[in-house]
């Protein structure tokens, strides 16, 4: 690393263009200029000055090394600018999310980042122990999950609950009816697809039949309703018929809504697909939730930009759960 108080004498004896006024401009000697811009030389293993009487003129490798000077003071001036500021409207948002939150935020953010152009928006779709891991190494600066883990380093903020479903093919359902046509029951109570009217019974074997239409979180949401609803028949997840495995959120329900399997996902992940119509959510006997937890590190505060999220979460997360 070049030394910067022989790198600071050389920039002012450059632009002053005389050792007098380098000296006094520095409150050094004459003799001290020379000895840092000999010292400098020895380091760079270049020649940086012809000197010719009390005048010099800079060589190729002197020209270079002013630049690189300069520049490193600007971006130095830059820098301690930036450490002094915290401002609310530039910087990145880093949160991490499960793909069904990711659908419901990214909207929301990235209207933030049209209001305020510096803002930029990363957000990372994964599973609690990912989050978790990426808080603890400062990739992330949020994060929302399900799950609390126990260290002392993170701190975690409740913000309400979200209702996991068992969502199954309206054409699987009105074979399964024995009174009238699902399609009819959904028009009648107005519910676009969400009717929580059934006529018939949904054993385990039946449901396994159909299928189920795995994703990334599949397993631990499935083996949640299983478990409650179905605890002699369930055994675990190996034991399911498993039709097909999708990671995009957007798309998990597609294979359900063309009667190829259920599937098991949060409220939130449901309520935004387009073809509602074509799915059915079975009443379950016991209604399982999970808690939503926002996590960030105990002891790095958080830079104002986040001040705007954290209210907007609190506020509205609740309400779309």
């Amino acid at each position: 690393m070049i030394n910067p108080i022989w790198l600071n004498t050389f920039i002012t004896l450059v632009e002053t263009g005389h050792f007098t006024q380098t000296a006094n401009k520095l409150f050094m000697t004459q003799p001290g200029v020379s000895q840092h811009i000999k010292k400098l030389e020895e380091q760079t293993q270049v020649q940086l000055l012809y000197r010719f009487g009390k005048q010099f003129e800079l060589t190729i490798a002197g020209e270079k090394l002013y630049h690189y000077g300069v520049k490193l003071k600007q971006e130095e001036s830059l820098l301690l600018d930036s450490l002094a500021e915290d401002d609310a409207f530039s910087g990145a948002f880093h949160i991490g999310c499960s793909g069904s939150l990711a659908m419901l935020l990214y909207p929301q953010l990235l209207e933030r980042q049209s209001e305020h152009p510096k803002l930029s928006t990363h957000l990372e779709a994964a599973p609690n122990k990912n989050i978790i891991q990426d808080v603890l190494s400062s990739k992330l600066d949020l994060g929302l999950v399900t799950q609390q883990d126990e260290n002392d380093l993170l701190s975690y903020t409740h913000l309400g609950q979200s209702s996991l479903c068992l969502v199954l093919p309206v054409s699987y359902c009105q074979q399964l009816s024995q009174q009238q046509p699902l399609q009819a029951l959904q028009q009648q109570d107005g519910t676009n697809g969400w009717s929580e009217k059934c006529d018939f019974d949904l054993n385990f074997q039946s449901l396994n039949q159909l299928g189920f239409i795995n994703h990334p979180d599949g397993e631990h949401y499935v083996s949640q309703v299983l478990q409650a609803n179905y605890q002699h028949d369930y055994k675990g997840f190996k034991q399911l018929n498993i039709r097909s495995y999708i990671n995009q959120i957007s798309q998990i329900l597609l294979p359900v809504s063309q009667g190829l399997g259920f599937t098991v996902l949060p409220q939130a992940a449901v309520n935004s697909f387009a073809h509602a119509e074509k799915l059915y959510r079975y009443p379950l006997p016991i209604q399982v939730t999970e808690q939503l937890y926002l996590v960030q590190k105990r002891f790095r505060p958080l830079p104002q930009r986040y001040q705007w999220f954290t209210k907007l979460i609190k506020k509205q997360l609740p309400e779309l759960l």
